[in-house]
């Protein structure tokens, strides 16, 4: 699931940056999400980081 984080966080030893896009495991990013820690990313976007 693409979220865009933001918040600055660290995630399985690597910075997570405010702002940017990432491809995250769908479990975790429901729990940003609802967390308030990230936010779903509408089909298109670019900017795109793995994590």
């Amino acid at each position: 699931m693409k979220i865009k984080m933001l918040v600055q966080t660290q995630y399985k030893s690597e910075l997570l940056r405010q702002g940017k896009i990432y491809d995250i495991n769908e479990e975790t990013a429901k729990r940003w999400l609802l967390s308030k820690l990230a936010e779903p990313v509408k089909a298109g976007k670019t900017n795109q980081n793995r994590a």
